[in-house]
């Protein structure tokens, strides 16, 4: 009872409390269901008091449980207002975007279009499968494959995205089978197996194959060069395998990755002069690559 209490064990609370269980919790807090589960119990017991009652469809708050939440959410205001006002303070500010391993990489490669080179200004590209926490400010500014559902978050739709199954030239012009069904059960392929949750490109290749022989690599990067080198078949989103001059599509768009891009902000963050500037750079930049990321690349160096 005497133990201080920390914020990270708020936010932890917040996570589960909102999504009603460990599992949405867990791609949010980026704390794994066990972890949590330890956290709330040693939360529960440094508190005196339950704070959830579990059920095997989720965690559902007690009176207590839910107290604790609105001066939670009230304390997590505060601490948001402070961060507001040390970024404002800071003469050479840090804008972070979060963004998908892909999309990363595409940032990086226009990253001349986004900072000037004698503007005071800190960018950071924050990559990886599950989002930064723009409500915590992790990041500033994010890249998401969906509309933005909780409260506190703007949404801007950008352009769609496709991807492709592609191979190395040669290979999709000396192998035939890499151009029909037979690609699944005949052919090598290069997965992405990041650590922590898996891609739904990565998913959707699962499903698909049959046959053995197939490369792992844990970096988008490796994914791509393992590729270039020959070594065989990978999905990539079109607009980054279809600027690869020694890349071939071995097939059409696949329906079933196909997702809208949006660029997320917080509401309040919206007033940041930075991060205004910022966004607006990375929706022009985005949107006059649009039909690179929508599949309908013609081949020009310019974007279309």
């Amino acid at each position: 009872m005497n133990e201080m209490l920390n914020w990270d064990d708020l936010r932890l609370f917040l996570a589960v409390a909102r999504q009603g269980g460990l599992a949405g919790a867990a791609p949010i807090s980026r704390a794994s269901a066990p972890t949590l589960s330890r956290r709330m119990l040693a939360l529960e017991q440094m508190m005196g008091v339950q704070l959830f009652t579990r059920h095997r469809s989720g965690y559902e708050l007690t009176r207590a449980g839910d107290e604790l939440l609105k001066m939670s959410e009230s304390l997590e205001r505060s601490i948001l207002r402070i961060d507001r006002w040390r970024f404002e303070a800071d003469p050479i500010p840090v804008v972070r975007i979060a963004a998908g391993d892909w999309t990363s990489i595409f940032i990086a490669r226009h990253m001349s279009t986004l900072v000037e080179a004698n503007e005071a200004l800190t960018l950071e590209v924050v990559s990886g499968i599950s989002p930064a926490n723009l409500l915590r400010r992790e990041a500033n500014i994010g890249l998401r494959n969906s509309r933005p559902e909780l409260p506190g978050l703007a949404g801007r739709r950008l352009v769609g995205v496709e991807f492709a199954v592609y191979g190395e030239k040669c290979l999709i012009q000396n192998q035939p089978e890499t151009r029909d069904q037979r690609r699944y059960s005949h052919c090598r392929w290069i997965r992405f197996l990041p650590p922590g949750p898996k891609a739904p490109s990565a998913v959707w290749l699962d499903e698909q194959l049959h046959g053995e022989g197939q490369l792992g690599c844990s970096s988008t990067q490796v994914v791509l060069e393992a590729a270039l080198a020959g070594m065989g078949l990978c999905v990539l989103p079109c607009f980054i395998g279809d600027r690869e001059k020694n890349l071939r599509r071995a097939s059409g768009p696949i329906p079933e990755l196909s997702h809208e891009q949006w660029l997320v902000t917080h509401d309040d963050d919206r007033r940041s002069a930075h991060i205004k500037v910022l966004s607006q750079r990375l929706a022009s930049l985005i949107n006059s690559h649009k039909a690179l990321f929508e599949g309908r690349y013609t081949g020009s160096l310019e974007p279309n």
